[in-house]
């Protein structure tokens, strides 16, 4: 089972209460729809994900990459990254050095503003999916900042991925998925909102993916709510 996505968006912050809402309504929908089965929603752990895989999403931006934003420096983002180092003049390296990832940073904030957007960015944890959430009910909260000049406020995607029949009966095990997105400076401004989210009697984990930064009040929020963080230092 595989619901379809509600977006909430509104002038200001999103609030918890309309996420949970949200919710409430996917899960009543599922217990409506006469399949019979029966969903067992967040019950081992959750998860918040911080995912500011920049680099993927300049080159996919400025159309170097194509490929899905999954964090992965694999073959393919190497050779955009080296296209766009041809492409600006500069050392070829297949790799993101501070002088690259300046002129990626510049030639992006040059774009018209219809062009900032990254629509093959994986927005709900789906990597996380199936390597450990398809085993488990659990919650996923994932952060994407965005590199827009202007806050505009958090939006929010909820959303419920039902992708086992646990045993040999018709039992669900069922993911959900929150996805907030804002500016850095938003996402500061809502750590409590986050830290709402999180199932308050489960385990608690933090993956950070990117090099923290312990003045951030959002990774300073996380630390303090979270029994486990994963630190990603790939680059």
């Amino acid at each position: 089972m595989v619901t379809s996505l509600v977006t909430l968006q509104k002038p200001k912050d999103i609030s918890v209460d309309d996420i949970e809402a949200e919710l409430r309504e996917i899960w009543h929908n599922y217990a409506s729809d006469g399949s019979g089965g029966v969903a067992t929603r967040a019950t081992t752990f959750s998860v918040i994900i911080y995912e500011p895989e920049e680099i993927q999403q300049l080159l996919a931006a400025l159309g170097f990459y194509t490929n899905p934003i999954d964090g992965e420096h694999g073959p393919a983002t190497r050779g955009a990254i080296a296209t766009a180092q041809q492409t600006y003049g500069l050392p070829i390296t297949n790799r993101v050095d501070q002088a690259t990832l300046k002129r990626l940073r510049a030639e992006f904030r040059a774009l018209p503003a219809e062009k900032r957007q990254f629509k093959n960015a994986d927005l709900r944890g789906f990597s996380l999916n199936e390597a450990l959430a398809a085993q488990n009910p659990c919650r996923v909260i994932t952060l994407c900042p965005t590199f827009d000049d202007e806050d505009t406020g958090v939006t929010a995607q909820v959303s419920a991925y039902c992708p086992v029949n646990k045993g040999s009966g018709s039992r669900l095990v069922c993911c959900e998925y929150i996805t907030l997105r804002g500016t850095k400076q938003a996402l500061d401004r809502v750590d409590t909102l986050v830290k709402s989210l999180v199932i308050a009697d489960l385990p608690k984990f933090v993956w950070w993916k990117a090099t923290p930064n312990p003045e951030q009040l959002l990774f300073q929020s996380m630390v303090d709510v979270s029994n486990c963080i994963i630190l990603d230092s790939s680059y």
